[in-house]
């Protein structure tokens, strides 16, 4: 866990205290600067982190007047071989011989901010496990790995962005490259974004996982068993690269579900004392996987651990959590995310997880978007597959126009701001597969905006950093290269993983269907939280920000709507985790 940041034009040390006080932390124990009369890069860490000795840092070629900095770690490049794992200074010098496309190889999770002349480039890992955000202010280009590096910039602009408000509510994160802010952009993942004085700045995705797919016939004449072997290979491997950068002493979070579990099944054979598993649960009377996780560790022996979560543990620190999301996150899984990071924060500089296993191989929520697109029958017009996704989130894509107010509204286009997100998708050339199209859309909208960002900054919140390793670029060309068949098949979801590790992980877990963690914002909502709730939702406070309708508001806290009663706690959790984050970002409340 480290940080990058910077701008263009003259030093201005007020500037960079400023940036770098805004993200202290994630490690304020050394830092270097790169302050040329053209630009500004500066890096950060704390020295005990293994990612950001690993490669990372400021490197600085003072003849070509460049300098590139590095947080995170790189795994590896593909364009060198097995066995390259380059430092800063070694990217720096093969940008300068190939310019922006020295990244196509690049494997791992990391940001790069290169600066060569006027010039900045920033670069973002190909499957998005860090974020960098950028903006340009009175002439200067800013950047910095979370938004509030950014709006530490004195007068930067705090503008609501509608339409990506309308994105939150549907889909309870926010895709592409616009942010909550209208004047904050984040690279997407696998892109890299060129910028210089008086030219716009120009972006470029250099990682196609897409690419890998192959036509169908091909894909079938290899046998099921030899894809089901270079899947364990691959995912050994990725398993292995990530070991080399954190020794042998992290934990994992073990939850009970597939990928987790293959994860835990495959770091523990290669390593030789056994491995601290966690699991969440909410108390008594909540739906919990634990005898799923329980079978797991004892079956691959690790050390394993229950941890209780519940509102008296968050409700305190409810601010300071979305503060670290730093942009608006609808997903309540951020609270036991956090909550387990602080559990184990003294034992340990890096957590495992199964993050990646439903956007890489086809988890359930696929199911009705391939029955309608099997059984469908007749078109139903424009933008249909559209629209039938955004509701398949089963967030608050129905609520748009009843929660927010006609001022707000004015200002969205359902077609460009919602279904215009996914249309780009579903009409590209590549993949061509449909499932693939659905999986694509997973991997770079939620996967990069709200599975891989969230996780990263809970735990770097404790000075923790994330390892995935289904995560990982290998896996998810080999993905789209094997038959769909061994991801999605009869209703059966990510066959692959099953058949890989079927007897190293319990047969139970293998049999069972997918049911995620169901944290019961739904109940708490009605009972330890329903003050907390009623306090931040209230009508005066709505009505000044003219936001949402507060008649509207009041008949969620009410659970007074017309779909079932499971929807309300996780539509009252979007509107409390966007208020809590407005009243901070847009109107300066303190954490």
């Amino acid at each position: 866990m480290g940080a990058i940041f910077g701008f263009s034009g003259p030093p201005d040390p007020d500037l960079l205290g400023r940036m770098g006080a805004a993200l202290s932390h994630r490690g304020a124990a050394t830092a270097r600067t790169d302050a040329a009369a053209l630009g500004t890069l500066a890096y950060r860490a704390d020295r005990a982190d293994r990612a950001e000795t690993h490669g990372a840092g400021l490197a600085v070629d003072a003849a070509q007047d460049a300098a590139l900095a590095l947080t995170g770690f790189v795994l590896g490049d593909d364009a060198h071989g097995e066995g390259d794992h380059p430092d800063a200074a070694t990217l720096l010098s093969r940008y300068l011989e190939r310019g922006p496309a020295f990244c196509e190889g690049l494997r791992g999770s990391f940001v790069l901010a290169i600066r060569h002349g006027e010039r900045v480039t920033l670069v973002r890992d190909g499957l998005g496990a860090r974020t960098v955000y950028w903006g340009e202010h009175r002439g200067r280009f800013v950047f910095a790995v979370e938004p509030k590096g950014v709006l530490a910039v004195p007068g930067f602009p705090r503008r609501l962005r509608a339409a990506a408000l309308a994105q939150y509510l549907a889909m309870s994160f926010i895709p592409g490259e616009g942010t909550m802010l209208a004047d904050v952009f984040e690279v997407p993942a696998g892109s890299w974004l060129a910028w210089a004085p008086g030219e716009p700045a120009r972006q470029h995705r250099w990682f196609r996982f897409e690419e890998a797919e192959l036509d169908p016939a091909e894909a079938d004449a290899t046998p099921a068993a030899e894809w089901v072997e270079r899947f364990r290979e691959a995912h050994a491997r990725a398993v292995a690269d990530r070991l080399r950068v954190a020794g042998p002493g992290g934990v994992a979070f073990l939850s009970g579900g597939i990928d987790s579990s293959v994860v835990v099944a495959e770091l523990q054979q290669q390593l030789d004392a056994p491995l601290r598993t966690y699991a969440i649960h909410f108390g008594e009377g909540y739906p919990h996987e634990l005898p799923y996780a329980r079978a797991v560790a004892e079956q691959v022996g690790t050390r394993h651990e229950e941890v209780l979560v519940a509102p008296g543990d968050f409700l305190p620190r409810m601010r300071r959590i979305v503060w670290h999301l730093d942009e608006p996150i609808g997903d309540p899984v951020a609270m036991p995310n956090f909550e387990l990071a602080r559990r184990v924060a003294g034992e340990a500089r890096f957590v495992w997880n199964g993050e990646g296993g439903d956007p890489l191989f086809g988890g359930p929520k696929n199911l009705s978007m391939m029955l309608h697109h099997w059984y469908g029958g007749v078109e139903r017009g424009p933008g249909f597959r559209e629209r039938m996704y955004l509701a398949s989130y089963r967030r608050a894509y129905s609520e748009v126009e009843r929660l927010l107010t006609p001022d707000v509204l004015r200002e969205i286009a359902p077609e460009r701001d919602l279904e215009g997100v996914l249309t780009p998708f579903f009409e590209a050339e590549r993949p061509r597969l449909f499932l693939h199209k659905l999986l694509a859309i997973n991997m770079r909208l939620k996967g990069a905006h709200l599975i891989l960002p969230k996780v990263e900054r809970m735990l770097a919140a404790h000075g923790l950093t994330p390892l995935s390793p289904l995560f990982d670029e290998r896996l998810a060309r080999l993905s789209f290269a094997m038959p769909a068949g061994l991801k999605l098949r009869g209703g059966v979801e990510k066959i692959v993983l099953k058949e890989a590790y079927a007897g190293r992980v319990p047969a139970e877990v293998i049999a069972r269907k997918k049911s995620g963690m169901r944290v019961p914002v739904n109940f708490w909502l009605q009972g330890d939280m329903r003050r907390y709730a009623k306090k931040a939702l209230g009508k005066r406070a709505l009505r000044r920000a003219g936001i949402f309708d507060p008649a509207r508001v009041k008949q969620l806290l009410d659970y007074r709507i017309d779909e079932g009663p499971g929807r309300y706690g996780l539509r009252l959790w979007m509107l409390l985790t966007f208020e809590t984050w407005r009243r901070m970002v847009l109107e300066g409340e303190a954490v």
